[in-house]
């Protein structure tokens, strides 16, 4: 009998985990509202923003919402019809919808996304740039990706839409696959 109680007690701690792991803001968003647009990194065609809408719903109710299904690692304050959720690996924009502002875009941006696509002026005023430098992994992201960008950045889907091209150089933000040779290779 022992030996079946800590059978059932192993198999639910696993489904637990299993459970709790699979949880993403992603996952919570898509189910909660629709999704309207998608927008690809200019990098990498597997990042990607996607927009979802809540019809009738203001920023600081979707908000709401959406922190009570999901904490966020770190939220700005609404601040001129715009907020921040910086979670494990999304980060989620809330803003009007520029066609109805009754209803609210919600952006949900991969990690990667944000790194190699967003101009750096998006975040002003909520992110502190210290913060963007160690999610992202970079030194001194802000300065690198201004350098990149030459004005062709994603300054989000209100501005920007499902039309962004990007860039012309890609990013340099991630790591290199080729890191050197042996002797004679120039170095």
């Amino acid at each position: 009998m022992r030996r079946i109680v800590i059978g059932v007690s192993m198999a639910a701690i696993f489904l637990l985990l299993v459970g709790c792991g699979s949880a993403s803001i992603l996952n919570y968003i898509s189910d909660n509202y629709p999704l309207e647009d998608v927008v690809e990194s200019s990098t990498n065609a597997d990042d990607v923003a996607r927009i979802f809408i809540a019809e009738d719903e203001s920023i600081t109710e979707v908000s709401e919402s959406i922190r009570n299904g999901m904490e966020p690692e770190d939220a700005s304050e609404i601040k001129d019809n715009k907020q921040i959720l910086i979670y494990d690996d999304h980060f989620v924009t809330l803003t009007p919808d520029e066609v109805d502002p009754d209803n609210t875009l919600i952006e949900v941006a991969s990690e990667e996304f944000a790194r190699d696509n967003y101009t750096p002026g998006f975040f002003n005023g909520f992110i502190a740039y210290y913060i963007l430098d160690s999610i992202f992994g970079v030194n001194d992201w802000r300065y690198k990706q201004d350098q990149r960008c030459g004005g062709q950045c994603y300054g989000g889907y209100n501005r920007t839409g499902g039309n962004y091209k990007g860039p012309a150089t890609p990013s340099s933000f991630r790591g290199s696959g080729n890191r050197g040779g042996g002797p004679g290779t120039g170095k």
